[in-house]
């Protein structure tokens, strides 16, 4: 017995560690992939053509992460195969499938970023990519994360092969080959998820009587909440257009890009805390604000050394993502750093004050945060233009005051040791009052 005791402990560890492994590597994959696929952008297109693919991105995550939010969270949150939720999924991933395409047409034509076909292009990849994202996040769901990761390897080769046959070919490159390149790599992507995946996972259900008010109730909460900071940074890339040029935001992303592994640690770590937070609650064994500050403290720590190793390299690195054609802003580099520590404060914070449904306290924080960080840049764009490189401290310091009231609100709310959960709070209830599932993140 006593033999055994260590070594299922230790099985328990390593399979978390191999989970928590998977979480990180899909982040890193895909943030890889994708800065590889901006720095050609940024290459070829020039620091105008760059700042324009730069906005596109901008609007492709934010509608990506209101999407992944009101869809994959509630098909990780509720039982999926019970035929009401089920129901209410597949309508809500058509749903936001045509919203979100719609939504990306629409702003494409209210920037001026492309004529009709890039227009057309972009409308087509926001649908193929969301599509793509459900069944990542079906991956999610069922903890398959190196499954995930490998999906995620096909969008890269499938769209790098796309784009480097085009080249070969002697098309010239610009925006539209590269929205073009993206598309055929979500579709193949899709192609082997559809292959991967059990059958199960693509029953269909009826659609009467479905359980989408339930399921809206606990997904808007979370998906306004999801879409702050994305948001935020769109936001302010167009401000940074309106107020000085797309090539001043050119130089702003590509400090960005230098310091992407950061941002991603942060991202893929706290991804995998908010399952984990969120299990530990289903099971009545919730974690306290204690344990959400020692994740931020690591995170912080990790994202601290990785910043200041992309500082470092910037010089040798940053003709490589620019070609030359634009200078890497040096003050907006170490803001982006600043902006990784400070998003690692508060990301652990945030996922386990949602795991208690508290969503709605979250949004009004980090909305406050946000909105007052647009307001403090747009003051310090509208006296000089010049200013364009503090938008990541604008939009990173607050995060320090978000995590102090986040760490504060919990506290309050920590369950006693070795007694079962509170109920929910009564703000974590949809609307309608009839949401019941826990959040995750």
């Amino acid at each position: 017995m006593s033999e055994g005791l260590p070594g299922r402990l230790g099985g328990k560890l390593g399979r978390l560690l191999s989970s928590a492994g998977g979480a990180v590597t899909v982040q890193f994959v895909t943030a890889g992939g994708s800065l590889v696929v901006q720095a050609l952008a940024a290459r070829s297109l020039g620091a105008d053509g760059f700042g324009a693919y730069a906005l596109f991105f901008a609007v492709l995550v934010m509608i990506t992460s209101v999407q992944t939010s009101f869809v994959g969270d509630t098909l990780t949150v509720y039982d999926r195969f019970e035929p009401r939720i089920r129901g209410a999924l597949i309508l809500s991933v058509a749903g936001t499938v045509v919203a979100g395409a719609t939504v990306g047409a629409v702003v494409a034509v209210a920037m001026g970023l492309a004529g009709a076909a890039g227009i057309g292009l972009f409308a087509l990849l926001v649908a193929l990519w969301l599509l793509n994202e459900t069944g990542r996040r079906i991956f999610t769901a069922r903890m398959e994360f190196w499954r995930l990761a490998a999906n995620d390897c096909c969008y890269l080769l499938v769209t790098f092969a796309a784009l480097g046959g085009a080249l070969a070919l002697g098309a010239g490159a610009s925006v539209e080959l590269l929205l073009a390149a993206m598309c055929a790599g979500c579709a193949g992507s899709l192609v082997l998820a559809r292959l991967r995946l059990p059958a199960e996972e693509f029953a269909p259900a009826p659609l009467r009587g479905t359980a989408f008010r339930e399921v809206l109730g606990f997904a808007w909460w979370r998906s306004i909440q999801a879409a702050i900071r994305p948001s935020a940074l769109l936001v302010a890339r167009i401000m940074i257009v309106a107020f000085a040029s797309t090539a001043a935001l050119a130089g702003v992303e590509a400090a960005r890009l230098l310091l992407a592994p950061a941002l991603t640690f942060v991202n893929g770590a706290g991804w995998f805390l908010l399952g984990d937070f969120a299990k530990a609650e289903r099971e009545g064994r919730p974690m306290r604000a204690r344990q959400a500050v020692r994740a931020c403290a690591l995170m912080a720590g990790i994202a601290l050394v990785m910043s200041l190793a992309g500082i470092l390299l910037a010089a040798p690195l940053g003709p490589l993502v620019t070609g030359g054609s634009f200078e890497v802003d040096g003050t907006a580099l170490a803001g982006w750093g600043i902006y990784a520590v400070c998003f690692a404060c508060t990301l652990p914070l945030a996922s386990l004050a949602t795991a208690r449904k508290r969503s709605r306290t979250v949004f009004a924080i980090r909305g406050v945060e946000a909105l007052t960080g647009l307001l403090v840049l747009a003051v310090l764009l509208a006296v000089d233009e010049g200013n364009a490189a503090l938008a990541p401290y604008c939009l990173g310091i607050g995060g320090l005051i978000s995590a102090a009231l986040l760490w504060r609100m919990l506290r309050r709310g920590d369950p006693p040791r070795g007694t079962a959960p509170a109920a929910p709070a009564p703000e974590a209830a949809a609307p309608t009052g009839t949401s019941t599932a826990p959040a995750t993140g």
